[in-house]
């Protein structure tokens, strides 16, 4: 197999699995084509899979737990607010183009372990998310105080405000999620992220004018969520309009995954009842392939549950106050069991 580094050096190989005691052999070529020495690697007999969490006390820290997993440095952080969603919904694919993580903070106030974790990265850019009502101008101000380029996306609302992201999304596709809510778009994220397609928001009975007029030029539309949430009438209004629905946000979120799948190494987990971890972490989950499977806090539903035997490895995004033990202790049943 081969494969190619990120900026940051790191990089993965996709192979069949291979026989204990096998020797293979790895090289690295550079762009100017001089090929490394061949560096002999052993099989061995795996451990055990065990799911992992990353997580910290509160939204903000699991933010910046989720940074540290897939960064170790980074020229550009996103940041949006943590105290709501709107302008955070359409960010993930803005984020994984700019291979940045997606930190949070306070509207008012720039949070401190979000301060120390762009100082972490060395990072010479923050791109806001949302207007100044979002995140203030004292938290702009503090920015550029830390000798940081601040760019601001942020529009006279959240239908502008991912309109104007995706205006830096290239895509011929475009993804139409609902705008007043969130788990719909926590599946579709890594998606829309790995793939580079913008998401764009709506109203239920009808499209807002930001909305349709960011659809000039594309082709085709993926509409997330059943017709409770974006009308048949709305529906009609977009290009090749393919829809992927159910009638829960955990049945949604199977439909997508089936419909749309990514890499069957890992599977992110996080709560379909709560917004930031999972919105923050559909970077780190594009970055590595792998879906954002949603559940309760002390269950996994049943659509849910359906798909996790798909996976050979689990991460849960944030702490037990928003995945507890009990879904921990299945997934690694569900390991243990393979």
């Amino acid at each position: 197999g081969t494969g190619t580094t990120t900026t940051d050096g790191k990089f993965s190989v996709v192979i069949p699995k291979q026989k204990v005691n096998e020797i293979l052999t790895v090289t690295a070529t550079d762009a100017a084509g001089n090929v490394s020495a061949e560096a002999n690697i052993t099989v061995v007999e795996a451990p055990p899979e065990v799911t992992n969490r990353i997580a910290g006390e509160d939204r903000y820290e699991t933010a910046v737990s989720i940074s540290q997993e897939g960064w170790n440095s980074s020229e550009t952080v996103v940041l949006a607010t943590g105290a709501n969603f709107p302008d955070a919904l359409a960010g993930g694919p803005l984020a994984y183009k700019e291979d940045a993580p997606i930190l949070l903070t306070r509207p008012t106030r720039l949070v401190e372990v979000t301060e120390l974790e762009i100082k972490r990265l060395n990072a010479k850019k923050v791109i806001i998310l949302g207007s100044k009502g979002a995140i203030s101008l004292d938290v702009e101000t503090q920015l550029k105080e830390m000798g940081l380029v601040v760019e601001r996306i942020g529009g006279e609302n959240r239908f502008e405000t991912a309109a104007l992201i995706a205006k830096r999304l290239p895509s011929e596709q475009a993804i139409i999620a609902y705008g007043f809510n969130f788990p719909d778009v926590l599946s579709i994220s890594p998606y829309a992220a790995k793939n580079g397609i913008a998401i764009l928001l709506t109203r239920s009975d009808r499209v807002p004018a930001e909305t349709l007029n960011a659809m000039v030029g594309k082709s085709k539309t993926i509409l997330v969520g059943s017709t409770g949430v974006i009308s048949e009438n709305v529906a009609k209004q977009f290009p090749k309009p393919v829809r992927y629905g159910g009638a829960t946000r955990f049945d949604t979120g199977k439909e997508i995954i089936t419909q749309l799948p990514m890499g069957t190494g890992k599977a992110y987990v996080a709560t379909g009842r709560n917004f930031p971890d999972a919105l923050a972490g559909s970077v780190l989950a594009a970055k590595n392939n792998g879906p954002i499977l949603l559940v309760n806090e002390t269950t996994i539903p049943t659509p849910t549950k359906d798909l996790i035997l798909n996976y050979d490895s689990f991460s849960i995004f944030g702490s037990r106050g928003a995945v507890g033990d009990e879904v921990q202790s299945e997934l690694d049943r569900v390991l243990e069991d393979k």
